[in-house]
């Protein structure tokens, strides 16, 4: 599935979610940031291979801005979002990932 990383996240409202871009500088929240946010966050028991597998993967998806996800790219970006974000962009990265459109 190819996916358009620079999409925005948005609140409830419809008004574009900020992060911080680590500069203290507020930047649209993208799908982009919050998946390699999420793929790079650490994680206690995780082997080698599994930190490698998922740099690989935050490279890829940070370098392009429409990347080709596999289902297994999409089921490990879904456990990695779900486990570090609150409801309002697991619920838009999901939808993204499964093809919904809101």
């Amino acid at each position: 599935m190819k996916i358009d990383t620079n999409q925005t996240l948005k609140a409830l409202n419809g008004e574009v979610l900020k992060d911080n871009d680590g500069q203290g500088n507020a930047v649209d929240a993208t799908l982009k940031m919050a998946v390699v946010n999420a793929l790079l966050a650490p994680v206690q028991k995780e082997t080698g291979l599994d930190k490698v597998k998922k740099y690989e993967l935050a490279t890829r998806i940070y370098k392009n801005d429409e990347v080709e996800l596999s289902s297994e790219d999409i089921v490990l970006i879904k456990k990695c979002v779900g486990d570090n974000f609150a409801p309002i962009v697991v619920g838009q990265i999901f939808n993204i990932l499964e093809g919904k459109v809101e």
